[in-house]
């Protein structure tokens, strides 16, 4: 099921994290990606200072794919040529880190941490209601980047990169915090703290065979597959059942105009003409009175109730909602005027931010012809009392 979904579904949003753990503190930097057939843009790079500024930033529906460096992150260059070298790695917990590395032919370039730092981090963000799809720690993914720099020595990160004949040699760690330094990626210009999380990118986008990293079974592309799948089934049933109702609502409309008609031809064999032309008046009295209500509207009276209702907030109270309302008192054996094409509806709250948008959400409907606020005024509670009139389009 998953296979099948994932050649329909494709992940082309993307929000890249790079969390820099310091001392005290952590630092994010995000580059939000839209992927075009084999193009990346970069459409917004940020930085946030916690992780509550950035879950309020960005867009928490984009998966999000993480790159971890900074303190407990360490770097190492096997080389496969040195026997120290080859029995450090032999010798690695793997069960105990967290770890990505970059081969060449005479080299593996190691950045690792503990397991629990990681989970740590993946913790805080779940927590956040963030989607994790995979996680990258450290900074020599930039050598995926090569290519585009075209430049010996690449600054990633801390690190700096050192490259002879396009492969990459050696790398050596800044003390200090380097100078921001800026490089061109064809039409994207990125500063070197940002290199890595281009190269993850790079690589969860299109798989490096010179690459190898830790596999989190927590974090897979399935959940945010099979979420985007519902998502879009829901707008398919929600489609599906706006078409089945408006349907039957011909299917309810035709028949009726059906039974209509053969109810006339019954009053017409059985009433004498004068009595016919007095039906026939009284038809078009009621008729017009129907039209005034919106009994003909192409949508349903509930409708109407039912878009405003459910986008009332929590914080708003609706005393009266009057739909196609009578113009004056009703009396007896008086024409009852309706306002057509018309909603009325009075409430009220605390909370005026929440009135004004919900206001604003209410005019922008495409059924909205025309808005007013009758009144808008303080109760001796201080709560804010209002009535509108809304117009709808024609019916």
């Amino acid at each position: 099921m998953i296979a099948y979904l994932s050649k329909i579904i494709k992940i082309n949003n993307i929000n890249v994290v790079g969390v820099i753990r310091k001392d005290n503190d952590e630092t994010y930097h995000v580059l939000t990606i839209k992927k075009r057939a084999n193009a990346i843009s970069i459409l917004a790079k940020r930085t946030f200072k916690n992780i509550e500024e950035l879950q309020s930033k960005i867009d928490s529906k984009l998966p999000v794919l993480l790159v971890v460096d900074g303190k407990g992150v360490l770097n190492k260059q096997i080389n496969f040529n040195e026997e120290a070298d080859i029995n450090w790695q032999k010798n690695i917990d793997y069960n105990s880190i967290y770890f990505t590395s970059y081969k060449t032919e005479n080299s593996s370039f190691i950045s690792f941490c503990r397991k629990n730092v990681i989970d740590e981090i993946t913790s805080t963000f779940k927590s956040h209601n963030l989607q994790l799809v995979d996680v990258y720690v450290g900074s020599f993914l930039s050598s995926l980047l090569y290519k585009s720099i075209q430049e010996n020595t690449i600054l990633s990160g801390d690190l700096e990169l050192e490259f002879e004949e396009d492969a990459l040699v050696s790398f050596t760690k800044k003390e200090t915090s380097p100078v921001p330094k800026k490089y061109t990626i064809g039409s994207d210009v990125i500063y070197n703290y940002e290199l890595p999380l281009y190269g993850a990118l790079v690589h969860f986008f299109i798989t490096s065979k010179n690459v190898e990293k830790t596999q989190n079974s927590n974090l897979t592309l399935e959940e945010v597959i099979y979420k985007k799948a519902f998502n879009y089934f829901g707008i398919f049933m929600l489609v599906a059942f706006f078409t089945s109702l408006l349907f039957s609502y011909g299917l309810i409309q035709f028949y009726g105009s059906e039974n209509n008609e053969l109810n006339l031809q019954n009053t017409y064999s059985n009433q004498s003409y004068q009595k016919i032309l007095n039906l026939e008046k009284q038809k078009q009295e009621k008729l017009n009175i129907i039209n005034q209500s919106g009994t003909f509207s192409n949508k349903y009276l509930s409708f109407y109730v039912y878009e405003i209702s459910r986008s009332v907030p929590n914080t708003i109270a609706l005393s009266e909602l009057h739909v196609f309302p009578a113009g004056k008192e009703i009396k007896a054996e008086k024409k009852i005027n309706f306002e057509s094409n018309t909603i009325r509806v009075k409430g009220s709250t605390y909370n005026e931010d929440d009135l004004n948008q919900w206001l604003k959400s209410v005019k922008e409907n495409n059924w909205v012809r025309n808005f007013e606020i009758v009144s808008l005024k303080k109760d001796k509670n201080n709560a804010t009392l209002f009535e509108i009139k809304i117009t709808i389009t024609n019916v």
